[in-house]
C-alpha cells in the first residue's frame, strides 16, 4: 500500500521545517502505550514511570490509538519550527466543536473502548475537546517538558542539516535520507505503508516534522484532498541516542580546561542555550555564559541562533577531545 503526494510547479518552493511540542507529547503517549516495543526509549521510561500513576490521562488513552484513525484535531499541523506547547494547544481548544464531533464520532466507531470513555467522547463535544487539551497539558509537563530543552537542540540540529540537503540536492537529495518509507520519484513522493491512494497538494506544499519520539515510524496527515492546512510529514530526528546518552568527559580535559568549563563543553553534546546549560551542570548562567564564549574562541563550539536565542554546540574537535578517555 503507498500513499503518493503529488508536487505541482509551486508546492517545491512551499515545502518547510516545523516542529511541534505537542506531536512531541503525543508521540511520548504512544511509547507508553506499548513500552515493550519501544526498546530505545527505555531510559527515559525509566525516568517518567513513577510520575504516570497521579496522572489523569484516561481519556486521551481512549482518543489515540497506537493505531489507525485517530482524531486529526488532537495532532495540529504546525506551521513553524518556533512553535511553542501554548501555540499547540490553542490550536487544539480552538477546533470547531462539530469538527470534534464528527471525529470523535469516527473514532469511537472504528476503535473498542470503555462505555464510560464512549460516552464522554461523543457527548458534549465542548466538554470532550477542553478535557483532552487539558490532559494533554498535563502529559506534556510529566513527558516531555523536562527533557524538552535537549529535544529542542536536536530538532533544531536535524532541520539544519535538511535545510542543507534540500539546497545541495533539491527535494530529490531532502528525501534520499529523510525515511526508508519515503521515495521520491517522478515529481512525487511515495509513501509506503499508508493506505493506497493519492493526495494533490495544490500548492500548498508539504511541512517537514521532525520528531524525537517517533522513531522508527513515519507520519502523515491531513490527507484530505480538501483540506486547508499542509500535509505534515512526522519523520525521525536524527541523533535520538544522543538524548539518553549521559554527557561524555575526559579527565585530561578537565585538567586542561578546569571541571566546570569541562563539564559546560561536555553539555553542548546536544545544541542548547546557555540558561539550558546553566541548569544541568548546576552553574549560574553568568559563569556559563563566560565559559561558553572562551570554548568559542578556542573553537571547541560553535553557535546558531534560534529565533532570539543563541543555541552552542560541539566542534569535531571538542567531540574528539572529549571521547579521548571516559571519566
Amino acid at each position: 500500500m503507498t500513499l503518493v503526494l503529488r508536487f505541482g510547479r509551486a508546492d517545491a518552493a512551499r515545502c518547510r521545517f516545523a516542529i511541534s511540542p505537542l506531536q512531541e507529547t503525543m508521540s511520548a503517549l504512544l511509547v507508553l502505550k506499548a513500552p515493550g516495543r519501544h526498546g530505545w526509549y527505555l531510559p527515559w521510561l525509566r525516568d517518567v514511570w513513577p510520575d504516570l500513576a497521579r496522572l489523569d490521562l484516561g481519556l486521551l488513552y481512549a482518543a489515540a490509538p497506537s493505531n489507525g484513525y485517530g482524531p486529526d484535531f488532537l495532532w495540529p499541523s504546525p506551521t513553524s519550527p518556533l512553535t511553542t506547547i501554548d501555540d499547540d494547544l490553542a490550536q487544539v481548544r480552538a477546533t470547531d466543536p462539530a469538527t470534534v464531533a464528527a471525529e470523535l464520532a469516527e473514532h469511537t466507531r472504528r476503535h473498542a473502548l470503555r462505555d464510560d470513555l464512549r460516552r464522554i467522547l461523543t457527548g458534549d463535544p465542548v466538554l470532550a475537546r477542553d478535557t483532552l487539551a487539558n490532559q494533554q497539558q498535563l502529559a506534556w509537563q510529566a513527558l516531555v517538558e523536562p527533557l524538552w530543552d535537549r529535544i529542542r537542540g536536536l530538532l533544531d540540529a536535524d532541520i539544519a542539516t535538511r535545510a542543507r540537503q534540500l539546497a545541495d540536492g533539491g527535494l530529490e537529495g531532502l528525501f534520499a535520507g529523510l525515511h526508508r518509507r519515503a521515495i521520491w520519484k517522478n515529481e512525487e513522493l511515495h509513501l509506503t505503508g499508508f493506505r493506497h491512494g493519492t493526495v494533490d497538494l495544490r500548492g500548498r506544499g508539504l511541512v517537514l516534522v521532525p520528531t524525537a519520539f517517533g522513531w522508527p515510524n513515519l507520519g502523515i496527515g491531513p490527507t484530505d484532498d480538501t483540506s486547508d492546512p499542509p500535509p505534515a510529514l512526522v519523520y525521525p530526528m536524527l541523533g535520538t541516542a544522543q538524548l539518553w546518552e549521559p554527557a561524555t568527559r575526559s579527565p585530561a580535559v578537565g585538567r586542561l580546561l578546569g571541571t566546570g568549563r569541562a563539564s559546560v563543553l561536555a553539555e553542548t553534546v546536544v545544541p542548547s542555550t546557555t540558561g539550558s546549560v546553566a541548569h544541568r551542570v548546576g552553574l549560574a548562567p553568568a559563569t556559563v555564559s563566560e565559559h561558553l564564549t572562551v570554548l568559542r574562541q578556542a573553537g571547541l563550539v560553535t553557535t546558531a541562533r534560534r529565533g532570539r536565542e543563541v543555541l552552542y554546540r560541539q566542534t569535531p574537535l571538542a567531540t574528539a577531545l572529549l571521547r579521548s578517555e571516559p571519566w
